[in-house]
């Protein structure tokens, strides 16, 4: 199981913030056929009103390029999502519009830099290896990563991480050599006939 699976099936929802967390870390990577790969400022930034639970999609404020994205929420995530209100959100009596609240006292809107506590907190928790301090931006390349590995195309991939130039998209795919082997192509041999090369 990857990672990026094992981390988010370790989050016991019975624990403080489980489903709080869990959710965060479902949008911020990827996980079964839910893709979103958001930036921390992107989840941080959603409100209540930002799910439109009729249509099942998600809208989400890209703070980079000051454009609307709007993505589908999968049926796991919409389950995910409505355990969370019910079974944390809704229990704080507060008229904050954020969709995610901090633990404690006073509550509010999480801040992004909340989000890489979280991230490195869980996966201590569930015993696997943290990269460096603040890198909850590998969630990210694993989305980038896995959406390139499903044969999807880097400006597809752009403009689903809200980049406005290819190069901004091509630091999130490090290089796969083992899918480059397999697509490369063989090189034909040379013949030789007299001096020339055939």
């Amino acid at each position: 199981m990857p990672t990026v699976e094992r981390l988010l099936a370790s989050i016991d929802h019975k624990s403080k913030c489980g489903w709080r967390d869990h959710c965060i870390l479902h949008l911020l990577a990827n996980y079964l056929l839910a893709n979103y790969g958001l930036r921390p400022s992107e989840v941080v930034a959603l409100r209540l009103d930002s799910i439109d639970w009729a249509a099942g999609i998600l809208r989400v404020n890209q703070r980079k390029t000051g454009t609307e994205l709007i993505l589908p929420l999968a049926p796991p995530t919409l389950k995910l999502l409505r355990g969370y209100l019910e079974h944390d959100r809704l229990r704080h009596a507060t008229v904050d519009s954020a969709l995610f609240l901090r633990a404690r006292c006073p509550f509010g809107a999480l801040r992004r830099y909340a989000l890489s506590d979280i991230f490195e907190k869980r996966m201590r928790l569930a015993h696997l290896a943290c990269p460096e301090p603040g890198q909850v931006y590998c969630l990210r390349h694993s989305f980038a990563m896995r959406l390139l590995a499903r044969g999807v195309g880097v400006k597809a991939i752009g403009d689903v991480l809200g980049h406005r130039r290819l190069d901004s998209t091509c630091t999130y795919l490090r290089l796969d050599i083992e899918m480059l082997r397999g697509v490369a192509l063989d090189v034909p041999r040379l013949h030789r006939q007299g001096d020339r090369h055939v």
